[in-house]
């Protein structure tokens, strides 16, 4: 696992804000590699003296935060990380909350669900029914320590981008059900959809980092899941060659063992690999509705 220190926080947080740093700048290089390995980043120009690290793919950083044992799921906790522990003499207990130890239980802040839904839908929150109403710009956040159980009939989406669950209303059109119940991928969330037999809608990015995100992190999850697939929408080959973005794609040719037995799926891969483009979650709804679909 690495250790990193305050400068190298500072610049990763400096990564996901500007989309390009310096490689210079890490004063571990580790960092740089790991970065590189999980499809983070990708490397840019270079000059004479300079070779520029661009960020391909933001939440594949939290992937690498969690990857080596550390709580972090946003550029706001990079700075609540710094001033927590770097700006002021953290205690053993404070530490603990930001980092994977066997000797303590996590009771990290913001651990827990980002859910909303398209109707109102009941779920149990400690054993007590709870309703969950739709409303643009809002979410609910379901705080890990409670007991957080489903009713059997409802059917979870997950996503990956939090507009989702705060707008979730415009994804009507695709999720017309009663018993939806969106939720953000999350450390916690891949822990929680592994006692679930609810089906399960992935609805992620269209490129090679979003299957690779389906297939490695989220179905190897669904071990109680009576039903799971990723939604792809029916019109997904012509959205992919007109409104595909070709630097996307260039920027994860390195996922190239994508191994499914999914017909769909491995349609997609195609799809991407032949236009070589791909496209991010909120264009399958801003296209599907500026006029212009197929």
């Amino acid at each position: 696992m690495i250790k990193i220190n305050k400068k190298d926080f500072s610049n990763i947080k400096a990564l996901l804000e500007d989309a390009s740093i310096t490689e210079g700048k890490f004063s571990n290089k580790e960092i740089v590699s790991q970065l590189k390995d999980n499809g983070s980043i990708v490397y840019g120009k270079r000059t004479s003296n300079r070779r520029y690290i661009n960020l391909a793919k933001e939440e594949n950083v939290f992937l690498f935060f969690k990857n080596n044992d550390y709580y972090i799921d946003s550029k706001d906790e990079i700075d609540l990380y710094i001033k927590e522990i770097f700006d002021t003499k953290a205690s053993r207990d404070k530490i603990q909350e930001w980092h994977n130890s066997s000797k303590a239980k996590i009771s990290k802040s913001l651990k827990g669900l980002y859910v909303s839904s398209l109707h109102e839908i009941d779920i149990k929150l400690n054993d007590e029914v709870v309703r969950i109403i739709p409303n643009n710009g809002l979410g609910y956040f379901l705080f890990y320590t409670q007991k957080i159980e489903l009713f059997n009939d409802t059917i979870i989406v997950g996503v990956e981008n939090y507009q989702v669950v705060w707008f979730a209303k415009k994804y009507k059109q695709f999720f017309d059900n009663n018993n939806i119940l969106f939720v953000v991928r999350n450390s916690y969330m891949l822990e929680w959809i592994g006692g679930l037999e609810n089906e399960y809608i992935h609805f992620g990015d269209y490129d090679l980092a979003g299957i690779s995100i389906y297939l490695n992190q989220i179905i190897p999850k669904l071990t109680q899941s009576k039903k799971y697939s990723m939604f792809i929408p029916e019109n997904i080959d012509y959205l992919i060659a007109e409104h595909g973005d070709i630097e996307l794609y260039e920027k994860q040719k390195q996922y190239k063992d994508l191994i499914t037995d999914d017909v769909k799926i491995k349609a997609l891969i195609q799809s991407i690999r032949n236009n070589k483009k791909s496209i991010e979650q909120e264009g399958i709804y801003l296209y599907n509705n500026s006029g212009e679909n197929r």
